[in-house]
């Protein structure tokens, strides 16, 4: 029996089929209690009662993160999904699969992405199987990279790399500090221009392109 937001589960091996294990899951939702920020336990606090049916691999019965992701109403129901998932296995997760390729690399990065961990994660994403291209495009998902999934959804790596570049920009600056004596810079826009110049040559000589330039010219008395 296990506890976890508020649901109360009990889990029992049904029948093996086709080398997985079925589970039926009896589970009571709880009442959430605002004013102890808790959960009620006692049967006067119950909600919902139900059970269900999923599946795992035998052998991993006892192992409620190796179950996969469905729920079923009958066992005809759960079989049927077990047929779908050995013709499609990108069909369904575990909850462990989920913390390792989702939920725990998001939390590493605070759930934030720039244009180089863009690249290694469509990088891998070329070379993964199709289980795990949905994995992949599930963790920017879950990060909320929307319009970068849907790229890689579409395997559209061209479309992938220019909206990263558009939107995940290194933004550095520099400052600039002259102090002239006795006579001041006659034409500040003209030099603004030339530094510009001579930045963005020195930039696409070191083989940065794409690359906008701003030189502002600022009046400090």
């Amino acid at each position: 029996m296990s506890k976890s937001d508020g649901i109360t589960r009990s889990r029992s091996k049904v029948e093996s089929y086709k080398g997985f294990s079925i589970i039926r899951v009896y589970a009571v939702h709880h009442w959430w209690n605002s004013f102890s920020n808790c959960y009620e336990m006692s049967n006067q606090y119950i909600t919902k009662r139900e059970t269900y049916y999923e599946f795992c691999k035998e052998g991993d019965e006892n192992k409620p993160a190796q179950a996969y992701n469905v729920s079923a109403k009958t066992i005809e129901a759960i079989k049927e999904c077990i047929d779908k998932f050995i013709e499609d296995d990108s069909l369904y997760f575990t909850d462990a699969e989920r913390n390792k390729y989702v939920r725990k690399p998001n939390h590493d990065c605070d759930w934030g992405y720039g244009y180089e961990s863009l690249m290694k994660i469509m990088r891998q994403h070329k070379k993964a199987t199709k289980r795990m291209k949905v994995l992949l495009e599930d963790r920017l998902e879950d990060a909320n990279f929307h319009s970068a999934c849907s790229y890689l959804c579409k395997c559209d790596y061209e479309g992938f790399e220019k909206w990263a570049a558009d939107n995940c920009q290194f933004p550095e600056k520099f400052e600039i500090y002259t102090h002239t004596k006795r006579k001041r810079i006659p034409d500040p826009k003209n030099l603004t221009e030339a530094i510009s110049k001579a930045i963005s040559k020195v930039l696409e000589e070191a083989g940065v392109i794409d690359t906008e330039v701003s030189v502002n010219f600022i009046e400090d008395w």
